[in-house]
């Protein structure tokens, strides 16, 4: 008897997922632990293994986007019984027809083409539609390539990814359409980026983050000198701690050690309760560079119990986090549970602007971190103008959640271990 396979719930928050692609064909044998398909959720794409062994059938195409825990195949514990599950058929998308909308794969690493048959002809559109998944058409477009012009060899004859690769793709481009913008002239539109999968998660979040919270932003200098000379003296001793400890480690450590001094910082609005949680969870906001200039995103991963570790454990786990998050190897879950969040600017450790900003809050969370570049500048110190090391840092909180007076201590606190490394390291 066959067994249904289910769209995984990969995290708690996660209501729908995306086949990305099948690491199967239909009718293959696969053995348990076996990579099986690629899904992207709303905050980063997973490999998926197979829970069990048989052979598979495959009932919802690559490239469709369906609720999680809905069925989309079947292990069949014969070659004989998989075929007759497909009814000596290819599989179709479950009865759905493909969106028309394009799907980003902002973290789908690049496979080898299949080529397809070349003396086959393309198949006759049903009823005048071209079925293709939302990735196989992207990738047309982006080509310039007409989709009647291309051989499908998915489910159905249904044009995949690897038939528009297998195209010639020295086709000439489209002609970019046009949009009147008014009586005197028009916009020609380079490209859409549709609000689907991680881009549309993000602008979701952030729109109801701005629209359901009391959002104030604070902004102030620190005096980054003392703690320029803390982080040189770790980097002198690299080969002894296995890592060069950056700045975010230390703003990590200042953001739990302030934590645990103004505990309403870490904390949250959860349906009608403020809710103060006991761990200090950093959440760090990762950038993901797609494929092309539009199509990048956001991932947020969680260093857990950040007040009961070192520095050194913190600048590795964080590396370590950030490093799997742009490879697309995050675990289920690891983007869950998060108390405070930072958001580093590419600033730290590397080149950026000396500027403010105004960080949009990563609900239910009270409050969210942004330092920005370090800069020498002259400032007057102990009486004097002097040549110090300043870092802009922006701070936004929910004022539902922290007055005035109880963020101000958080923020004090925040400042006074940047500015004197050695109190967050007693």
């Amino acid at each position: 008897m066959a067994t249904d396979y289910v769209m995984p719930k990969l995290a708690m928050g996660m209501n729908e997922g995306t086949i990305v692609d099948w690491l199967v064909s239909e009718g293959q044998r696969v053995e348990r632990g076996a990579p099986l398909m690629q899904v992207e959720t709303e905050k980063v794409v997973y490999d998926v293994e197979a829970p069990v062994a048989g052979w598979f059938h495959i009932l919802v195409a690559a490239g469709e986007t369906v609720p999680a825990e809905s069925r989309i195949g079947q292990f069949a514990e014969s070659e004989q019984e998989c075929a007759e599950l497909g009814g000596g058929a290819a599989p179709a998308a479950a009865g759905t027809p493909a969106p028309t909308a394009v799907q980003f794969d902002a973290n789908l690493p690049s496979t080898g083409a299949l080529m397809a048959p070349a003396a086959s002809a393309p198949p006759t559109p049903t009823g005048g539609r071209i079925k293709a998944s939302p990735l196989a058409r992207k990738l047309a477009r982006e080509r310039g390539l007409e989709l009647a012009d291309i051989h499908g060899t998915g489910p159905a004859g249904r044009i995949v990814k690897r038939d528009v690769l297998a195209a010639n793709v020295g086709a000439t481009a489209a002609p970019a359409t046009t949009a009147p913008l008014s009586p005197a002239g028009t916009l020609t539109v380079k490209a859409t980026v549709p609000l689907k999968g991680m881009r549309g998660a993000i602008a979701r979040n952030m729109v109801h983050s701005l629209h359901s919270a009391a959002q104030l932003s604070h902004f102030s200098e620190v005096d980054a000198t003392r703690l320029l000379k803390a982080r040189a003296s770790f980097v002198a001793n690299a080969d002894r701690y296995g890592t060069r400890v950056s700045l975010n480690a230390f703003v990590v450590k200042a953001m739990a050690v302030a934590c645990q001094a103004v505990p309403i910082a870490n904390a949250g609005v959860v349906g009608d309760e403020v809710v103060i949680w006991n761990e200090v969870n950093v959440g760090l906001s990762v950038s993901l560079p797609g494929q092309g200039e539009h199509d990048s995103g956001l991932v947020v991963p969680v260093l857990r119990n950040a007040e009961r570790k070192g520095l050194v454990q913190i600048d590795a786990e964080l590396r370590d986090l950030a490093s799997r998050a742009r490879e697309g190897r995050l675990a289920p879950g690891e983007t869950e549970g998060g108390t405070i969040t930072l958001s580093p600017t590419s600033a730290i450790g590397g080149a950026g602007m000396y500027s403010w900003s105004t960080p949009v809050l990563n609900l239910p969370q009270a409050v969210i971190v942004q330092p920005g570049m370090i800069e020498q500048r002259a400032v007057v110190h102990k009486g004097k103008i002097r040549k110090r090391n300043m870092m802009p840092l922006s701070l936004t909180f929910d004022h539902r959640v922290l007055d005035g007076d109880p963020f101000a201590g958080f923020a004090v606190a925040l400042r006074r271990c940047l500015q004197a490394p050695e109190l967050m390291l007693a």
